[in-house]
């Protein structure tokens, strides 16, 4: 035993508070913060060398909250904007989300959630005073501290303050999310999360999509969470005309690869070398069971579907890109190609190095994972000819 006990709710909330200078924090995230606290307390061996480590995303994410709470009290008439359609790229990690996300988002005709304004929502404010922004300069600093400590993640999941980013952290305001179990390994609070209806989580973050967009209601969105074929249901019931990308790769190369992305974030999170083989299994159930869940919801609603397999989108994405325009009604105009093709040459793939990793270093194997998803491989043609 080592005597450090985790903060409880109460005491987040103060040092959240004194962080960000605001006290409301809204309603309707107690039951799920409760349940992550309870669980850090359970699953991790709690210690003040991972007491600061564990507390800073959730003082981020109350911090957030707070930032959105203001800014609905401040511009109210938000939240009667409506949101026309949104391009939604989502599929299991690692099967290109990010990569075609970014491109989707040279064209000037989106609108995206840049990251330092998922950490402090507010309307976003015009780009050229960002650099004088001190919400912007933090976010910056942040950015580059998380990276020199974690230097693995640059090369597998590198993000910028000013790039746009996925909505998981949005999402999670609400601490009904699979984000906080992912980083830390909570099994305790994975079997809570796993039934619970995050209907109520997309509402809040729509709201925050509307406060964001306060000023630039004319542009659609264009969004990016794997998380989201999860909970397609709840997805389609708050923005029932979405469209949606669902990017696939065969498994066997994805999920060794998510977990070589969550490895040195949970290291780093519980201030110790975890095991490796901890991860494979709850990542190969995990995303399994969010891919079924995600056919029954496409089965219910074909239309709303586009598929992209990552084979193909390596080969020729601006081809993939077309697709995707056609199949959705979109224009794609002379600047958003020239700017998609000027992206592509400044981000070749492997751009900070190769991401390595292998489905026995997490306690797998490529035989397991295919067997497990045989019917979903079968499904989008990912079998190796």
């Amino acid at each position: 035993m080592t005597g450090v006990v985790f903060p409880g709710i109460d005491q987040l909330l103060e040092q959240a508070s004194t962080a960000c200078g605001m006290t409301d924090f809204g309603d309707g995230f107690a039951a799920g913060l409760g349940m992550l606290v309870d669980a850090i307390r359970a699953d991790v061996a709690v210690n003040t060398g991972n007491v600061q480590p564990l507390s800073g995303p959730i003082l981020s994410l109350l911090v957030s909250r707070a930032w959105s709470e203001r800014g609905w009290r401040q511009r109210p008439e938000c939240l009667g904007q409506p949101i026309r359609a949104p391009l939604v790229v989502t599929g299991i990690p690692r099967t290109g989300t990010t990569a075609l996300h970014k491109l989707l988002s040279m064209d000037p005709q989106f609108q995206g959630l840049e990251q330092w304004l998922i950490g402090t929502p507010m309307p976003r404010p015009p780009r050229q005073t960002w650099q004088d922004n001190p919400q912007f300069r933090a976010a910056v600093a942040n950015q580059q501290a998380f990276l020199d400590a974690v230097p693995a993640l640059r090369v597998s999941h590198e993000v910028n303050a000013d790039e746009v980013d996925e909505c998981l952290n949005l999402l999670a305001q609400s601490f009904v999310s699979h984000y906080p179990a992912t980083g830390y390994g909570l099994p305790s609070y994975d079997r809570w999360w796993w039934n619970r209806d995050e209907t109520a989580s997309y509402r809040r973050y729509a709201d925050n999509l509307r406060l964001i967009g306060a000023d630039d209601a004319a542009h659609r969105w264009l969004l990016k969470n794997p998380g989201h074929i999860s909970h397609l249901d709840a997805l389609l019931a708050v923005f029932p005309d979405a469209c949606v990308i669902q990017t696939h790769r065969d498994p066997a190369r994805c999920i060794p690869s998510v977990c070589g992305v969550i490895w040195p974030a949970r290291c780093f999170f519980q201030a110790r070398q975890t095991d490796p083989r901890d991860i494979g299994p709850r990542e190969l159930r995990l995303w399994a069971e969010s891919a079924e869940r995600a056919q029954r919801v496409r089965e219910a609603h074909p239309e709303r579907f586009f598929d992209v397999r990552f084979a193909d989108f390596r080969q020729d994405p601006m081809a993939v890109v077309r697709a995707i325009y056609r199949h959705f009604g979109l224009d794609l105009g002379d600047e958003a190609e020239q700017r998609m093709r000027r992206w592509l040459g400044a981000n070749p793939q492997h751009k900070h190095g190769r991401h390595e990793y292998s489905a026995e270093r997490f306690g797998l194997s490529d035989g397991a994972i295919h067997e497990r998803f045989a019917d979903y491989m079968t499904r989008h043609d990912l079998f190796e000819r």
